[in-house]
């Protein structure tokens, strides 16, 4: 006999990380922060363009000052930096130093500077896919001509078997709302050429690009349970559209279909673009 079908509510209408991300702030800073945007604000360094004397810095979403305090090191007396973000409660926490480092609240697309104010812009959160072309130009507009602007963004093709498995599951037992969020998931996060096309639209070209491919572990059904990042971020979409028990099941069906592990990997690309003269 046909397996019935199981009830579903409605998927939710976006895929908003940065509101999700920053929801629960142990979350951020133990899952997100800690896995995800520490080994992206290494790359981003290493993409900066050479440094000179009176330098003008600006990171946008500061998340805690994860970047801006490696930044600062690696600046030393050459430049000044402006950190900001959004959130009240991690204002504390972002860095401030006499005569080089300042730090403000302001929204990403709102960001309360003049038309070419910095010589080098930073967006290291990664979930810049969310605005999409808003959130670059905004970026854009505060980066001098000939300045350069730096992003680090979760590519499309992350975390592709863990969604494969959850797709499968979803058509065996047809569950259309499931398919849906999945399809969010995946739609949020841009390929590298809409990312290119992105940056060409608000008039920056791509100078240097980099893309890193890293193993976040290799997952039995009771891991992928206990793992937050996975569960309350990557597939809480998929959580929220999905009947009672659902993300159980994708855990037996790990455990049936990759007995020796799912392998669960991020893609990030690194961006350094220049903006036109």
């Amino acid at each position: 006999m046909a397996e019935r079908p199981l009830a579903t509510t409605s998927p939710p209408p976006c895929y908003d990380t940065s509101v999700r991300w920053r929801a629960d702030p142990r979350l951020f800073d133990d899952e997100v922060r800690a896995r995800l945007l520490a080994p992206s604000a290494e790359l981003l360094l290493d993409a900066l363009p050479p440094l000179s004397p009176q330098m003008r810095f600006l990171e946008v979403q500061a998340g805690g000052g994860l970047l801006s305090r490696a930044l600062i090191e690696r600046i030393a007396g050459l430049g000044r930096l402006v950190v900001v973000d959004d959130d009240v409660a991690r204002a504390p926490a972002l860095p401030a130093v006499p005569r080089r480092v300042s730090r403000a609240m302001a929204a990403p697309l709102s960001l309360p500077f003049r038309d070419g104010a910095f010589d080098v812009v930073l967006d290291g959160t990664l979930d810049i896919e969310v605005a999409g072309v808003a959130r670059l130009a905004e970026l854009r507009r505060v980066t001098r001509p000939g300045g350069f602007v730096l992003v680090s963004v979760v590519l499309k093709e992350s975390f592709q078997r863990l969604l494969d498995v959850v797709v499968d599951l979803a058509e065996g037992r047809r569950l259309p709302a499931v398919l849906e969020a999945v399809a969010a998931v995946r739609d949020a996060a841009p390929g590298l050429d809409e990312l290119r096309g992105f940056l060409a639209d608000v008039g920056v070209t791509a100078a240097h690009v980099g893309v890193e491919d890293r193993l976040l572990g290799l997952y039995d059904g009771e891991a992928l349970r206990q793992d937050r990042l996975l569960t309350d971020v990557v597939l809480a979409p998929v959580g929220a559209a999905a009947p009672a028990g659902f993300l159980d099941a994708v855990a037996g069906a790990v455990d049936g279909w990759c007995p020796e592990g799912l392998p669960v990997v991020v893609k990030t690309a690194v961006v350094s673009g220049r903006v036109a003269r």
